[in-house]
């Protein structure tokens, strides 16, 4: 009975770190504009500052620029 409660409460505790570790990675590629500025990897739909002025990050800038548009995972890499 014990050794199941323990596997019970490992199992639960795994899960939820898996959990967190996942929404944490969704949350830096949806919405940190940091990670996009340091990375180069924006996501659409980010505003962004450049040296051609404010854009927003889609396919059309993204190859108007010369950036590399990822059609499957809806970035640009700007670097």
């Amino acid at each position: 009975m014990k050794v199941f409660l323990i596997a019970t409460i490992i199992c639960l505790i795994i899960i939820v770190l898996f959990l967190g570790t996942i929404l944490g990675i969704l949350f830096i590629f949806k919405d940190n504009k940091d990670f996009c500025l340091d990375s180069g990897i924006c996501t659409q739909g980010q505003l962004i500052n450049t040296q051609y002025g404010t854009i927003e990050i889609n396919e059309r800038n993204c190859l108007k620029y010369n950036w590399i548009w990822n059609e499957k995972q809806q970035y640009c890499k700007l670097k």
